[in-house]
């Protein structure tokens, strides 16, 4: 792998080389060798000898193949079915900040690119983050954090729903920035829910302890023991603690999902996330409310449960599927 690497750093590796070094970085004890060859390689060249004129452009063009060389490799193998773990893990290499942390010598710049991770619609991922730390991504949701990640931060944003497995590091506690609540973690398991179009950022922990700051404030004040839930109603700015069972708000990284008691404008939400199907709900049937569990079912099968339970009609137009109010029967009598 030595020679790979740096045939690599010359601007020399081949893309068949190039992705089989990608796969390796996926370890981590390998990305610290990655880092001691990148300084190895460096103090043995003279100032001038960087290929491509400079020291800083090297360094860009390095971050950039590597990155541009990463999406290319995930993309190859990305799981396309739905409701199955697509095992996605992203290591972007920032040259100029290994070199600066291995070595003490400050670059003229470090670039801070974000990395990004999606899971598709209709589809959960599981990654392992650079810190050790594992993540099951639901449906429709976003994950990202910068290139620091593990060396002098441990932050995170999410923009949708995750569960999270927390490697701990008393130095640097996990924070997950959920539409403005902050969650502060170091070893734990819970489940965060901050999609935009709902009301409530939702945190529940299953282990260890958690705290919360709400938008505004600086303090982490909140903290929930296992088994809680926090709930920050974003339109009326309040946060609540409640004792839930976890598995309702948890399972869905299993494939299950829990309805209890839900409306159907709220059901046809999570059918959205879980189907990959876009739904609208009449005002007539927006407030009838449900109570079952979804596994292994298919979407034509929950449709007609909500059809057989309700007067409920869903009516396919073109790409989306409307729930309207069911027309009644009229009875035939004799003359």
């Amino acid at each position: 792998m030595k020679e790979i690497i740096l045939k690599y750093l010359e601007g020399r590796a081949s893309e068949t080389e190039q992705s089989k070094l990608l796969g390796w970085l996926r370890k981590k004890q390998n990305r610290a060798q990655f880092r001691d060859y990148i300084v190895e390689w460096k103090n043995h060249l003279d100032k001038d000898a960087f290929p491509g004129g400079g020291e800083d452009s090297w360094n860009n063009i390095q971050e950039e193949l590597l990155q541009r060389n990463y999406w290319r490799w995930q993309r190859s193998r990305r799981l396309q079915f739905a409701f199955r773990y697509a095992a996605v893990f992203f290591f972007l290499v920032s040259v100029s900040g290994a070199i600066w942390y291995f070595s003490g010598q400050q670059p003229a710049q470090v670039s801070k690119p974000h990395t990004n991770i999606i899971a598709q619609g209709g589809q959960v991922s599981r990654i392992e983050l650079p810190d050790g730390s594992r993540v099951w991504i639901n449906s429709g949701s976003t994950l990202s954090y910068n290139n620091d990640f593990s060396v002098h931060n441990r932050n995170i944003t999410l923009v949708g729903e995750a569960y999270f497995d927390v490697a701990q590091d008393e130095a640097l506690p996990l924070i997950v920035n959920c539409n403005g609540l902050q969650v502060k973690a170091l070893g734990t398991k819970f489940n965060a829910s901050a999609y935009v179009e709902d009301s409530s950022i939702d945190v529940v922990l299953e282990e260890g302890s958690v705290a919360l700051s709400p938008p505004g404030e600086e303090s982490y004040k909140y903290q929930l023991n296992p088994g809680e839930l926090g709930s920050y109603k974003k339109e009326i700015r309040e946060l609540t603690v409640a004792r839930i069972n976890t598995k309702k708000y948890t399972a869905w990284r299993e494939g299950m999902i829990s309805i209890f008691d839900q409306t159907l404008e709220k059901v046809a939400q999570r059918l959205e996330k879980r189907y990959d199907q876009k739904f609208e709900v009449d005002q007539e049937v927006k407030d009838f409310r449900y109570t079952f569990t979804i596994k292994d079912e298919s979407l034509d099968k929950i449709i007609g449960l909500i059809e057989r339970i309700t007067p409920v009609k869903a009516i396919q137009h073109e790409d989306v599927i409307r729930f309207e109010k069911a027309k009644s029967k009229k009875k035939v009598t004799d003359q």
